[in-house]
């Protein structure tokens, strides 16, 4: 596999091999924002066959921001023992372990919740006052601050996906005439202060990362976005898609999917670590993205859903139990209802 199982260094932090679990939620997974054995044991599996870094789910850092009422959360110190559990479940695995950090902004679906905010009036959400932007500001460092208590190796800031700081990158949300809004330097600020604040309060080894589109706007001005956001100070970027799903034109002789292209794209405007991902599924296709530089790690995401054993199976040059891409992908509802996990459970009962 040639490079694919080198070493490569984000920041001061080996990591043992170029394959990442990017942050996937495992609905139904936890309990009221709460890790539980079922959470243990889905990442325990992963790490346990060699992955190099797992990036677990993105996690709340306010309950008013929160994607789903079961999402992982991490706005209050009573979820640092549970969390605790699951850094030191991966760690045992010599593997290591980030949390992604994140708010659902105009996307936020909490029962009840009719107050919903953004970066400006968007959608069913209204502008978000300075004061409150101050306030979630300090609610990532506050979450990375306990991420770090609880043994994570770094954490990500989770700016892609169309949720709240994609909202203040996107032209298309972002209405605002304040320092928050109108200028590319004003609709980047919320990702500035947020690096700043947590880099203040965590240490030096303390990854600092930021998942980010290669779509924002479009993919030069995505350039620019992963340029500053290395000039500020991230140490890594982790690039999927911004707003919305407008894709981005790839070359024809390009083998894969665009956001693939995108991440291969940013990688050259940039001299820090970059994530590709994006049905990036079989021996090949991982081959090629990292033995010809055009990512320094890969995300394999729904490859290690279906097949926990993926990694294992790649290095020993296995079979590998394929997603078969439901539509809808069944760990939207379930993970156990995964066929490919109803495969392997039934194999190991009989």
């Amino acid at each position: 596999m040639n490079q694919v199982f080198s070493e490569k260094r984000i920041k001061n932090q080996m990591i043992k091999n170029r394959f990442v679990l990017p942050p996937l939620v495992t609905f139904n997974f936890s309990e009221n924002g709460f890790v539980n054995e079922r959470k243990l044991n889905h990442y325990k599996q992963i790490a346990n066959n060699g992955i190099g870094m797992i990036v677990v789910e993105a996690t709340a850092v306010h309950p008013n921001g929160r994607l789903s009422d079961d999402q992982l959360g991490i706005w209050d110190d009573k979820f640092i023992p549970g969390l605790r559990k699951l850094a030191d479940v991966v760690h045992k695995a010599d593997c290591k372990v980030l949390i992604q950090i994140h708010h659902a902004g105009a996307k936020t679906k909490v029962t009840g919740l009719e107050d919903i905010v953004s970066a400006s009036d968007y959608k069913n959400a209204r502008a978000l006052s300075l004061k409150e932007i101050q306030d979630i500001i300090l609610d990532f460092k506050a979450a990375a601050l306990r991420a770090e208590k609880a043994g994570f190796d770094g954490v990500e800031v989770h700016g892609a996906h169309g949720y709240l700081l994609t909202q203040f990158f996107s032209l298309k949300s972002n209405k605002r005439n304040d320092n928050y809004g109108g200028s590319f330097e004003n609709r980047i600020r919320i990702a500035e202060e947020i690096y700043k604040e947590i880099k203040r309060v965590t240490s030096n080894d303390f990854i600092i990362g930021i998942r980010m589109g290669c779509n924002e706007n479009s993919l030069n001005e995505s350039k620019r976005f992963a340029k500053t956001f290395e000039k500020i100070g991230y140490d890594y970027l982790s690039v999927s898609t911004g707003l919305d799903a407008s894709q981005i034109e790839k070359p024809t002789h390009f083998p894969y999917h665009w956001i693939v292209y995108g991440g291969s794209e940013i990688k050259k405007a940039v001299n820090i670590p970059v994530i590709g991902v994006y049905k990036i599924k079989d021996k090949e296709q991982i081959e090629y993205l990292i033995n010809e530089n055009l990512l320094d790690f890969v995300a394999v995401g729904r490859g290690q859903l279906a097949d926990y054993n993926f990694t294992k199976h790649l290095r020993n040059n296995e079979k590998i139990l394929t997603c078969l891409e439901c539509n809808p992908c069944q760990w939207r509802i379930d993970g156990s209802k995964c066929p490919r996990q109803r495969q392997v459970r039934q194999k190991n009962a009989n």
